[in-house]
């Protein structure tokens, strides 16, 4: 029975978060849990599921870094939150956040990187530092060599024109993979499927999904609501490396969850990032 209760765990995963200055942090747990919980109420599984946010911080953002010397120093008198608590793992990668009603959430360190082509790339799973500057290729093989898994996220106009050839040469040649590409919920209703998604699936690598919040306060509701599922156990203690393990291997056979931007949602948060 323990067993069989294992095996039909629903695994949520936000590939694609980030937490920038403006956010109210007890606002995006928050928002996150409830995101999750809706979803696994869809499926039948609101008592059943794992809620797990991959953070994707900036050069510029060290939120998940303060956390890690708060934790190591016991320091309460600055607690980055006020309704949720944290706690350490065996692995430096990722932390439980909790709060006094029992909701629980999995953070895991994470990074994106600027190459010198302006392209954005995801260095999931991984707390290490990375340079901002470095080639396309440079940048992967970076990625790929402190053990994180690299990820070109989908952007607005950031696949088109010497980019968009770019990223067509990296996917032809294959000699980096694996490389995945992410698709996020920022892409609108009306956009269709960028035609790299279908070349990556035929070279047998799926698409990781995820929210990418803009840096606008409105967007700290975002996390948790657009991203992968899957069934199965989480190891609690080692949870960043189990989840690296699936990722790479293909083996959790997830699929996607979660709505595209709604046009006039798409276009507000465009004026409005264009007048900050």
């Amino acid at each position: 029975m323990e067993l069989e209760q294992k095996c039909n765990h629903l695994i949520l995963v936000d590939t694609h978060v980030h937490i920038y200055d403006c956010f109210n942090i007890d606002k995006l747990l928050n928002s996150a849990w409830n995101n999750f919980y809706n979803h696994a109420d869809e499926c039948g599984q609101k008592e059943n599921f794992t809620g797990i946010l991959l953070l994707t911080e900036t050069s510029k953002d060290n939120w998940f870094t303060s956390l890690l010397n708060q934790l190591e120093q016991k320091d309460s008198t600055q607690s980055l939150s006020t309704e949720w608590t944290f706690s350490t793992t065996a692995e430096t990668s990722s932390v439980f956040a909790s709060n006094s009603e029992g909701k629980k959430l999995i953070l895991i360190a994470g990074r994106q990187v600027i190459t010198s082509e302006k392209l954005e790339v995801l260095a999931l799973i991984s707390d290490q530092n990375f340079t901002d500057g470095l080639s396309l290729e440079e940048t992967i093989k970076d990625i790929q060599e402190k053990n994180g898994i690299a990820v070109l996220p989908w952007g607005v106009g950031k696949w088109l024109g010497k980019r968009g050839k770019l990223i067509d040469n990296l996917l032809q040649e294959n000699s980096l993979s694996p490389v995945f590409l992410g698709d996020n919920s920022g892409r609108p209703q009306f956009w269709l499927q960028p035609t790299y998604f279908q070349v990556v699936k035929q070279q047998g690598w799926n698409i990781l999904p995820g929210t990418d919040p803009l840096p606008l306060a409105t967007e700290a509701s975002r996390p948790g609501s657009f991203g992968l599922k899957m069934k199965g156990a989480i190891n609690e203690q080692e949870p960043a490396k189990q989840l690296k393990s699936i990722l790479l291997s293909c083996e959790g056979n997830w699929q996607s969850y979660g709505s595209l931007e709604k046009p006039w949602r798409f276009v507000r948060n465009q004026i409005a990032m264009r007048l900050k």
